[in-house]
């Protein structure tokens, strides 16, 4: 069915669909601290050909997160890093992976993912943002990670999260891992369960979701067609539009920039007039700032003579009162999204 805003604007479509597959992403183990401390050891777990870990550090003092894999402290692993934009800095032979390197007494909130075959090297992607001190005043830091583990005898089947800074891991600081085989059998729950779909059935100003289930974790992918003109889609969360938004920001792997005090944040996915797919993970506690990671494919021109674009944005939203159970996606140019646009949103506890 279509449905209507105030004003007429339409806000999208829905429609039942029946459940999917039970093929994707499944929660392998999770380590939540019920008291503070400087490790979060997952124990053995069933290895999967794939593993994705969302880490949540809460700190107490100054703290830092580092990665080890099957009880590994050998000097196997190796990592690129990136902080802000700026130039990229190289770690070998370490007896660790580096997350949240600098430290600091920052929240912070990392989704990481590994290819997990037996008989190749562990290579991994990381993504990082961290609050940079509370309120929209200051905007969230961003590290972006390429990672190994050297090891071609085995499949990761245990993470252990350390931390050696001076301070430690608080109450509620968390680690849970996914996996997901190539050929997963369709047993066992997904751990990404549709909470929305909203589908535009001709153009408009917004993308709006319906009030969802307040869910921990949140995967929103929004992909949208411009109708004339640009579109620069900015995010806000449950149709607050206060001043409580703080930003940072790099388009095509440029200068960061940040933008602090916003009443929504710019995703940097319409400077282009063209297609864009867009995915965000959020961590979404109602006593928390909420921080999430967004990465842009933006088109461009079409044709394979014309390379795709691409935006990275950290962001935070500083309610810490309420989760987010509403999303909107506001046009703040001069086209519009036009029919066939979509948001989904997917969640988990």
């Amino acid at each position: 069915m279509v449905e209507y805003l105030s004003g007429g604007r339409i806000q999208g479509s829905t429609a039942l669909v029946s459940s999917p597959p039970q093929t994707a992403w499944k929660e392998l183990d999770r380590v939540t601290l019920g008291s503070s401390g400087d490790s979060m050891d997952t124990g053995t777990f069933t290895a999967k050909d794939n593993i994705m870990i969302l880490e949540h550090k809460i700190p107490t003092g100054n703290a830092r997160s580092k990665y080890r894999f099957n009880g590994d402290d050998d000097d196997n692993y190796a990592t690129r890093r990136n902080q802000n934009g700026g130039s990229d800095g190289t770690f070998d032979e370490e007896s660790f992976l580096y997350q949240y390197h600098s430290g600091g007494t920052a929240e912070g909130f990392s989704v990481s993912q590994y290819s997990n075959i037996s008989a190749q090297e562990k290579l991994g992607i990381a993504h990082v943002v961290e609050n940079n001190d509370s309120g929209a005043n200051n905007a969230p830091t961003r590290d972006e990670y390429a990672q190994k583990w050297a090891n071609t005898s085995a499949q990761i089947n245990r993470v252990e999260v350390f931390n050696d800074g001076t301070g430690s891991y608080n109450t509620g600081s968390e680690i849970v891992v996914l996996g997901c085989d190539n050929d997963e059998s369709d047993s066992g729950t997904n751990f990404w369960q549709e909470l929305d779909s909203v589908e535009l059935t001709s153009s408009s100003s917004e993308i709006t979701s319906n009030t969802f289930t307040a869910k921990k974790y949140l995967m929103l992918e929004l992909y949208h067609i411009n109708t004339g003109g640009y579109v620069n889609p900015k995010i806000r969360f449950n149709n607050d539009g206060d001043s409580n938004y703080a930003s940072r920001y790099s388009d095509n792997g440029g200068t960061d920039a940040q933008s602090t005090g916003q009443s929504e944040v710019d995703l940097r996915a319409g400077e282009v007039q063209s297609p864009a797919t867009t995915t965000i993970y959020v961590i979404n506690k109602s006593d928390k700032e909420k921080l999430f990671i967004s990465n842009s494919n933006m088109q461009n021109t079409a044709g394979a003579g014309n390379a795709p674009s691409r935006a990275e944005v950290v962001g935070k939203w500083t309610n810490t009162s309420a989760q987010i159970t509403s999303v909107k996606f506001i046009k703040t140019a001069s086209g519009s999204f036009n029919t066939g646009s979509y948001l989904k949103v997917y969640g988990a506890d």
